[in-house]
């Protein structure tokens, strides 16, 4: 949590500051297609693995997920283009892979997903209109991603279930992205974040007709977990 304090800190001097330059306020909405990299889209180390995945699988096997997002910039002219800096939250969702998921289903189970909530802070650049109302921008942003695992479960046999609750993390971030606008409320662009590597640690739940317990495990996993994504943007 303290990453994201610094995090909205630094996004409110960005704005101070952006609005006694007498700058143009935008607001954006996104929409994303994520394909997600790294240990993120990496396989399981057998394919054989039963479920529930624990902490030698979980974090991988990430199918290609959606989002959405929200940014709030200010823009001003530079001479030869438009500075904007900005700060933006998303919201990423990816599934686990179809085949894993239908070994949940077999097992009576319910199959984790990932989500990522990556909060960041930036600078876009528009280069002057070329042609036909198209502007081409760059841009990078700083930040952190907060990582959330939903629930693993498993029922194999009557009266027995095996289920893992999984801790959020959190991670330093990036992002770079280069597109076009067309016109001056719809863009689109392709974009990497590089979204940190995360530590995954769980409480583990087990019963059966004669026995129950509750654990913390002493172990962490570690994943580095990425994305390229798609987006599209409705700016007003």
């Amino acid at each position: 949590m303290k990453h994201v304090v610094k995090v909205m800190g630094l996004a409110l001097l960005m704005s101070g500051l952006c609005g006694m330059a007498n700058a143009q306020f935008r607001q954006s909405v996104y929409l994303n297609l994520n394909v997600p990299t790294g240990g993120f889209a990496s396989s399981l180390n057998t394919s054989s693995v039963v479920p529930p995945l624990g902490l030698e699988n979980i974090g991988k096997e990430a199918s290609i997920g959606f989002g959405a997002g929200y940014r709030a910039s200010y823009r001003f002219d530079v001479g030869v283009g438009m500075v904007a800096p900005f700060a933006q939250a998303d919201l990423f969702w990816n599934s686990i892979d179809g085949d894993l998921r239908d070994r949940y289903a077999n097992l009576h189970g319910s199959a984790p997903t990932y989500f990522n909530v990556p909060i960041l802070v930036g600078v876009s650049y528009l280069y002057d209109e070329l042609w036909n109302d198209i502007t081409p921008y760059g841009e990078f942003g700083l930040g952190t991603d907060l990582l959330r695992i939903t629930s693993e479960s498993v029922k194999p046999t009557t009266g027995k279930i095996d289920q893992r609750s999984y801790k959020m993390s959190t991670s330093f971030a990036w992002m770079l992205g280069v597109g076009a606008y067309f016109g001056r409320h719809v863009s689109a662009g392709l974009y990497y974040y590089g979204l940190g590597k995360h530590y995954i640690d769980y409480t583990s739940k087990y019963q059966n007709q004669q026995t129950a317990y509750e654990a913390q495990t002493g172990e962490r996993a570690n994943r580095t977990v990425g994305s390229f994504t798609l987006r599209l943007g409705f700016h007003f």
